[in-house]
């Protein structure tokens, strides 16, 4: 019989799968949190980058011809000089000040999204540069890229398909290059690689099933719950690090 903490360790793979498929950016924000509930957060990460890898790796090539590899390109170069920055961060840094960070930029994240129609203004190309140094120093710290790229790309131009398989492709490619760093730092262990190996099919359950709602369901019906579910998840992880 299978433990408590493995079904639930399942079940935050699973959902956070699953809204990967719909979102094409949530796995991390949904899985640190959760997962940083059961296990540390020096943990968490680089299991979960190599996660993200394989998710964003499928989906790049299931949409390998919606996006463009010249817009992309800015933000994965600023990415490549901030995750080594992120990294010695996760390494160095407190489990304090970790979850008070992820906290932050989980109720930022959620409170932009909350109010982003409100946002007129579109960020020029070179910026890409800039965004990505920052998504890569939050990928190598929480393998979390996701807010800082889902922000600059929604102030381009492009459909929301094209918005999709961009965040996926920068996905990927970062999500090597930290996986890669996490190696090289000593960060994945065989028991992380075998809990990795465990939990594989949990994500290839949640994953069609996220694809499959992104289909069928209108986006109203589901983003506004899903940023007020960061909003309080963030708050959660800001307030033991404020009182402590």
């Amino acid at each position: 019989m299978m433990s408590t903490e493995t079904l639930l360790i399942g079940g935050v793979i699973f959902i956070s799968s699953l809204l990967q498929g719909m979102f094409g950016f949530a796995f991390m924000l949904i899985a640190l949190p959760l997962l940083s509930l059961l296990i540390t957060v020096k943990v968490a990460v680089p299991l979960l980058s190599l996660f993200l890898a394989l998710i964003a790796g499928i989906l790049t090539f299931q949409h390998r011809g919606e996006f463009s590899y010249l817009k992309i390109m800015p933000l994965i170069i600023g990415a490549a000089f901030g995750i080594p920055v992120g990294i010695y961060f996760l390494i160095s840094s407190s489990e304090r000040l970790i979850r008070f960070t992820l906290g932050s930029v989980l109720v930022a994240y959620a409170v932009y999204s909350l109010q982003r129609k409100a946002v007129l203004w579109r960020l020029p190309d070179w910026t890409g540069y800039l965004v990505g140094l920052f998504a890569g120093s939050l990928g190598g710290a929480f393998n979390i890229t996701g807010p800082p790229v889902a922000m600059y790309l929604s102030t381009q131009a492009g459909s929301k398909l094209n918005i999709f398989a961009s965040l996926n492709f920068f996905f990927f490619i970062t999500s090597v290059f930290v996986v890669i760093f996490h190696l090289v730092a000593g960060n994945i262990t065989m028991d992380i690689m075998w809990t990795f190996l465990k939990f594989t099919p949990a994500m290839m359950s949640g994953l069609p099933v996220g694809r499959y709602l992104f289909r069928k369901m209108p986006d109203d019906k589901y983003k506004s719950g899903l940023y007020l579910l960061l909003l309080v998840m963030g708050i959660m992880l800001l307030i033991p690090s404020l009182l402590k």
